[in-house]
């Protein structure tokens, strides 16, 4: 009877360890995600409990260097002018593409006042946007301004007119130098045609000397101009001003009696030029007797009108819609995920008539610079000209 009770406290006792051993397991099992043949699975593919904290930390990570685009935010606009219809689609550019990522967009409007356009960049950084992007008027002056936003931890973008100090997170520019060089060059080519020698009168009315972009133009005009002696250059402020403009234009014929060609550094400031020509009876088609060579730069959807109906010879294109629609794309793409934008790279994008530009290191940051090119009567039907994409794609109207 002893020997019976004793062994039945033993089979009692190592059943009880027996329970607590699978216990033990379970409960190792169930703290390690599943049963063994969860764990040998995890074991192939790597551990299910590792994967879960690697996704952890690289959502982690995530959070901190911004690789997922915010779902929601501002990308917001100083901007210089909605004066000039290149303005307009600049915006309407910028507009576009931050809708497209699902952002809000707003605008401030400086109309050409740059101390406006400083103090509409401040009421932006006090708001905390995704990004300020902007136009500037002054070259120089709105980069304290800028330079606050990037101390404050918000990206700077800048398109059309570069600043020339500080530090912004991407630049897209035009070359502006090249572009009035090409200009004058279409100039001196068709009064090589017209003499069969560059001679004659040529106006420049150049624009505001304050803006880097317009600057850039002159010195790039003038420095075409003074290769030829036989030339009789005439460089007159237009300030970039239709109704100055036209006063140059004026006060040159009036002088001159007539003049061979002119120019206008931008497509606004060349109506003027154009209504000067129609009032005193010098406006006539290329091909007809008294056509005085008409050559801008920009390219807008006016100008294209004028090549096609032979008024203008030809217009120096400047991607206005492209300018706005890179710059939040860059934004996107890279600052706003946390990533550096990349120097030394070739941009790509056959959206675009001229489809690659590069980016490099400039000195202010990375700088995009889209090279210009001529729109005469070879070309101008190209659907991927900006001032057909404004006009056909945005409806952008005068």
């Amino acid at each position: 009877m002893k020997k019976s009770t004793c062994f039945a406290l033993m089979l009692v006792l190592l059943l009880a360890v027996w329970l607590a051993a699978c216990g033990q397991e379970a409960a190792s099992d169930q703290n390690s995600g599943g049963d063994g043949g969860a764990n040998a699975g995890s074991a192939a593919e790597g551990d299910s409990s590792g994967s879960t904290t690697n996704n952890e930390t690289s959502e982690d990570e995530d959070a901190v260097s911004g690789g997922n685009l915010p779902e929601e935010g501002t990308i917001t606009l100083a901007h210089k002018s909605l004066n000039y219809y290149a303005f307009v689609a600049m915006q309407e550019g910028a507009k576009a593409k931050t809708e497209e990522y699902g952002w809000e967009f707003e605008a401030a409007v400086a109309d050409m006042d740059s101390g406006t356009q400083m103090n509409q960049v401040m009421n932006f950084i006090a708001k905390k946007p995704l990004a300020i992007i902007s136009d500037p008027i002054d070259s120089e002056g709105l980069v304290t301004a800028t330079d606050q936003a990037m101390e404050a931890g918000i990206p700077v973008g800048i398109f059309d007119t570069p600043l020339t100090a500080g530090e912004q997170t991407f630049t897209v520019a035009f070359d502006n130098y090249k572009a009035g060089e090409m200009a004058a060059q279409e100039i001196v080519n068709r009064l090589e045609e017209k003499y069969g020698e560059p001679k004659g009168i040529v106006l420049n009315a150049y624009g505001a000397l304050e803006s880097s972009a317009w600057r850039a133009r002159k010195e790039g005009f003038d420095a075409v101009m003074e290769k030829y002696a036989d030339i009789t250059y005439l460089s007159m402020p237009g300030e970039g001003d239709m109704q100055k403009t036209q006063d140059a234009a004026l006060n040159a014929i009036a002088e001159h009696g007539t003049i061979d060609a002119v120019h206008a550094p931008s497509d606004t400031p060349a109506l003027g030029l154009y209504e000067a020509l129609k009032q005193t009876d010098h406006l006539h088609k290329v091909g007809e007797e008294g056509h005085v060579i008409f050559v801008t730069i920009d390219a807008e959807p006016i100008a294209l009108q004028r090549v096609e109906e032979g008024y203008y010879d030809a217009t120096i294109n400047q991607d206005c819609i492209a300018y706005g629609e890179i710059t939040v794309e860059m934004l996107a793409e890279y600052t706003l995920q946390g990533k550096d934008i990349p120097t030394d790279f070739t941009y790509e994008n056959d959206r675009y008539y001229w489809e690659t530009a590069e980016i490099i290191a400039g000195d202010t940051g990375p700088h995009m610079v889209i090279d210009p090119y001529v729109v005469d009567q070879s070309n101008v039907d190209d659907p991927r000209h900006w001032g057909h994409i404004a006009s056909n794609e945005y409806g952008i109207e005068y």
